[in-house]
């Protein structure tokens, strides 16, 4: 047995850190009792359920979402809506889960914020709903973050994006199924010869498609374009154009 090093009389905290784990579950759920009498207030927490093979068994972490929009929860945790404005789909950006998505649009982007959000528009899911999270491997340690009133707290984030996990469900939400067959065709002939920014604003200047407000959400908010190209009904080319 080789001989005892510095930081093995170091004592381990029990917490799960510097590991590599797939987010396999998330939901959304009130925090136990006992953080609820630490902290004073009680909002739903995003609760998500990290496997690794460096732990011995599944690692449930939760991130407070905040009080300020009254988020209730529903659909069984897999969504919260918030009682204040419930057409918002957004977390406070000093909440936990705030903090917690925005690490995570920079590493899925390599860095670059807006390539990161586009690839959870192709999801086709709100981070308020559960299945946004759900498939996603990452590298985790636990860090200091700041707390609002002063002060920091210890968190567990992730610190590299791996990928999207094999032999875990990535959920994507079919928004092409909601589109008539008139409207693909229509979206189709706009399409060719366009980037997929220039095919939007192509969309708004057709007065019956933009009239069609449940057709404009999915194309803007819900990832239609994305869907539509999974489905093989629009293709890129190599310069980045629909042919």
């Amino acid at each position: 047995m080789a001989k005892p090093m510095m930081e093995d009389m170091e004592l381990e905290s029990g917490l799960a850190d510097d590991f590599d784990g797939v987010i396999v579950d998330t939901r959304f759920d009130m925090p136990r009792e006992e953080y609820t009498a630490k902290a004073g207030s009680s909002d739903p927490w995003l609760i998500l359920t990290l496997e690794s093979p460096e732990l011995d068994t599944p690692q449930e972490q939760g991130y407070s979402t905040g009080s300020a929009k009254q988020w209730q929860i529903g659909k069984g945790g897999q969504e919260i809506t918030s009682a204040r404005n419930p057409d918002s789909h957004r977390f406070n950006m000093n909440s936990r889960a705030g903090m917690l998505v925005s690490r995570i649009f920079q590493l899925v982007g390599e860095g670059d914020r807006k390539k990161g959000q586009e690839f959870f528009l192709s999801r086709g899911y709100y981070m308020t709903e559960a299945p946004f999270h759900t498939g996603l491997n990452f590298h985790w340690k636990r860090e200091s973050l700041p707390v609002v009133g002063g002060g920091t707290s210890e968190a567990l984030m992730p610190n590299a994006y791996l990928g999207e996990a094999k032999g875990v469900a990535t959920p994507t939400r079919a928004a092409a199924a909601e589109v008539s067959d008139e409207d693909v065709v229509r979206i189709q002939a706009l399409a060719e010869g366009k980037a997929e920014r220039e095919l939007k604003s192509a969309c708004l200047k057709e007065s019956d498609l933009k009239d069609n407000k449940a057709l404009m959400n999915m194309i803007f908010n819900k990832g239609l374009l994305k869907n539509l190209e999974a489905e093989g009904k629009l293709t890129v080319g190599p310069d980045g154009k629909y042919v």
